[in-house]
Order: C-alpha cells, then structure tokens, then sequence
C-alpha cells in the first residue's frame, strides 16, 4: 500500500500545501495547529519532537532561523524526505555503503543529539 517513497511524497506534498497556506494568510509556525503533542498535554512537559510541526513551517517560509530555534532536527526530517522521494535508489544505496557499525553509530550519535536538544529545551523550561 504505502511504502517509504510514496510517504516522503506525501509528506513534501502536504508541507508544501502548509507552507503555502500559512504564507498566503500570513500565519506564522506558532499560529498552526495541526496535531496537539500527547505526550505534552498529557505531562505539560514537550517531548523530544515537540517544534518539529512549526520547524517544518517555518522552512517552508524560508525562515530558517526560526526553524533552527523551533527544532534542529527539522532541517534532517526535510531533508531525508527530500532524498527518500527523489532520489531512493542512491540514498538507499549510500546507507548500505556504510559498515553496520557505521550505521549503528550515525544512529546512536543521532538519537544522543535529539535528546540533547530536548533535554536544553526541558533545561530552559524548568530552570
């Protein structure tokens, strides 16, 4: 049914519908609201993702800057879609040049970084 290319697409696809909508109306990130968090209305505490919905945005907007603030992450997630819908064969085929060390690493040092970027930003909440 969906595979991985069809859903970077449709991501892209539904991204670029927000980017435009939000452009036209002069809406900016903060003022969208598409999916509540549940993990943030449940604890009032965000999650590791929280901003990636207004980071994504504010690319769209071009403002890079404020997506950089939103979520870091943000520019990856876009990025990789952009790989996965457009070009599969050479990232796929660029993934599996690494060793499975490599690949585990490039996986743990990313998760170490997301939670990083989450533990500054319950940092700054709470102190």
């Amino acid at each position: 049914m969906f595979n991985h290319v069809m859903l970077s697409r449709l991501f892209l696809i539904v991204l670029v519908g927000i980017g435009i909508y939000t452009t036209v109306l002069q809406r900016s990130p903060d003022e969208v609201s598409l999916l509540p968090c549940i993990f943030h209305s449940i604890t009032d505490v965000p999650c590791p993702g929280c901003g990636m919905t207004r980071a994504c945005i504010a690319i769209t907007q071009a403002n890079f800057i404020d997506a950089w603030y939103y979520h870091p992450f943000s520019y990856m997630i876009v990025a990789l879609a952009v790989g996965m819908a457009f070009f599969p064969t050479q990232l796929m085929n660029t993934w599996m040049r690494f060793s499975v060390n490599a690949r585990n690493l490039i996986v743990i040092l990313g998760i170490v970084i997301c939670l990083s970027v989450w533990m500054m930003k319950i940092k700054n909440i709470f102190w």
